[in-house]
């Protein structure tokens, strides 16, 4: 079943946003496509074929709701109600997974430049324990040069 790989990917991954965009298309056309029989066949007055209850269904879905048609029965308000309600959320999981990213990059760049001024001041910290460690080599050469070698302990 290829329909249900991007549920299996989001189930395993949620904060992909590969895998929340392709859940998101599922839903959002599964709710289209539903939506639009049910209201056929349960308001057929209204909307006496497919392709009008499909455009209902689309403009409820994207809440724009031109208004130039509204479902009469109780069953046609009802789903319009599931529709308008699921779509509200789907607006709001993708608003927040753009969020998301947006706040990701962010924390990523900034992570970036702190790892940049630790590595300089690690280079910074090295180079003067190099220069240290020469500086003391070069007493302890000298040192061992000026002292007088004895064979006598005392």
């Amino acid at each position: 079943m290829t329909w249900y790989r991007p549920w299996k990917g989001f189930r395993a991954n949620p904060s992909s946003l590969k895998w929340a965009t392709f859940a998101s298309i599922n839903v959002t056309v599964a709710l289209v496509l539903v939506g639009a029989v049910v209201i056929r066949v349960f308001d057929s007055k209204e909307y006496p074929t497919f392709g009008d209850a499909l455009w209902f269904t689309l403009q409820t879905i994207t809440t724009v709701g031109y208004g130039d048609s509204t479902p009469v029965t109780v069953v046609g308000r009802v789903v319009t109600s599931v529709v308008m309600l699921v779509s509200i959320g789907l607006i709001t999981v993708i608003t927040a997974i753009i969020t998301s990213i947006f706040i990701e990059s962010a924390r990523n760049r900034r992570v970036q430049s702190e790892d940049d001024r630790t590595a300089a001041s690690l280079a910074r910290i090295e180079a003067a324990l190099a220069a240290t460690q020469a500086r003391l080599d070069e007493i302890e050469t000298q040192s061992s040069s000026q002292a007088p070698v004895s064979d006598d302990p005392s």
